[in-house]
């Protein structure tokens, strides 16, 4: 935790919020060993199963891990006090991912898509819906997710084809999505939907769905995935579920503007958790090459794995470092759009280097399951996928860059 540590207190924090900063870090440390990477494996081993009823089952270590979190308070870590949540940064909050990355993706995204969906409500939602939401969230009452990939849709968010009807004191929504991740365990979704489908982008509306009494809401499969199967990710149903006036997030036809805010933050919490998994790669492979021989002598004494050991530090360093000025910039209210795309682009993909270098390092033991390195690496390769491809992160940040003027003035 020290490399961590380190980076975090150089953020502009005054001395009493590092020590709150540390301590917090200090308690997501010893929930990660205590609770978390013993049984990490195992999770993945058992992964999560849907049943004819249509109930999904997650590992038992999974469900022991969200009460814990619950407990903790760190289910509301930047969810102010107003609302029952602690009201730290957001820099805390992804350096926490960071942690809990290291020691198990599929549980890192209970953690993040929590403080994605309270982020978002605290930003755009109605006061009743603030107070209906955010202390059971903060409280692990609730659960966060996000309803917005379609099987016709992906990067282009303007093709979404689910239907938002307005019927009086309530709107109806009928359609599907897939790709959802928190299924069976999410209960308040962020969703978008379409009020005006001729306007195509502009007619989309952002809202909070809650699942219960909603009978019409269900998960009609669970994908096989090539990583993250302690994470059950979903394609879901929507047949005239209901939608409160006051769960409306933002304005109507607006809801293209609260994605784009919400895929912003949610892509520094990828680029945390890129480095995590990463980092936890890059710890298995130093233990493994100070113990391993060849030719009489360690593996860490011929030059050739110093020198990928330098390049897998300098990368998850600086990954780090990336995701932490661009939390950093958002907690000042500065426009952290194209260095959260930055934080996304790099810790995905140095995520996808290390884990293979680590693998690279452990031989033919790094591509059998035993060995912690093979998960890692599989985890690793949805990280420049989701949350907007890094196809559409390059296209931000060349946006964001071509529209400045380095001309001499």
């Amino acid at each position: 935790m020290k490399d961590l540590y380190q980076v975090l207190s150089t953020l502009g924090f005054t001395k009493e919020e590092s020590e709150e900063n540390e301590m917090i870090l200090d308690l997501v440390d010893e929930i990660c060993k205590k609770e978390i990477e013993p049984y990490a494996q195992e999770m993945d081993e058992i992964g999560c199963s849907h049943d004819k009823t249509g109930k999904i089952t997650y590992p038992p270590q999974a469900y022991k891990i969200l009460k814990k979190l619950g407990e903790s308070d760190l289910m509301g870590l930047a969810i102010p006090e107003k609302y029952e949540g602690v009201g730290l940064s957001f820099a805390l909050v992804n350096a926490c991912y960071e942690r809990f990355s290291r020691a198990d993706a599929s549980t890192s995204l209970l953690f993040g898509l929590q403080n994605s969906s309270s982020d978002v409500i605290e930003h755009f939602g109605t006061e009743e819906a603030k107070e209906q939401y955010l202390p059971k969230l903060a409280r692990g009452e609730k659960y966060g997710g996000l309803l917005f990939t379609e099987p016709g849709s992906g990067s282009d968010l303007g093709s979404l084809k689910t239907k938002v009807v307005d019927n009086g004191d309530h709107f109806l929504v009928n359609g599907s999505k897939n790709f959802i991740s928190n299924s069976g365990i999410a209960d308040t979704y962020l969703f978008l939907g379409s009020t005006d489908p001729e306007q195509k982008s502009k007619g989309l509306t952002a809202f909070i769905l809650d699942t219960e009494n909603n009978p019409g809401f269900k998960v009609a499969r669970i994908e096989e995935k090539l990583g993250l199967h302690g994470n059950a990710t979903g394609e879901v149903t929507l047949q005239d579920v209901v939608i409160p006036k006051e769960n409306v997030l933002g304005k109507m036809g607006k809801g293209f503007s609260v994605v784009l805010y919400e895929l912003s933050a949610a892509r520094i919490g990828i680029g945390a958790q890129g480095v995590g998994i990463a980092d936890a790669a890059y710890r298995k492979a130093v233990n493994y090459v100070k113990s391993r021989k060849q030719f009489g002598r360690p593996i860490e004494s011929f030059q050739v794995t110093q020198f990928k050991m330098a390049d897998m530090f300098t990368k998850i360093h600086t990954a780090r470092i990336a995701y932490l000025i661009a939390a950093r910039m958002k907690d000042k209210n500065q426009d952290f759009a194209e260095y959260a795309s930055i934080a996304k682009l790099y810790g995905s993909e140095i995520s996808q280097e290390v884990t293979y270098e680590a693998i690279q390092m452990h031989g033919g033991y790094g591509y059998v399951k035993e060995y912690d390195v093979e998960r890692y690496y599989r985890d690793a390769r949805i990280t420049p996928i989701y949350e907007g491809t890094n196809e559409v992160q390059r296209i931000v940040i060349s946006r964001a860059e071509m529209a400045k003027n380095y001309a001499p003035e």
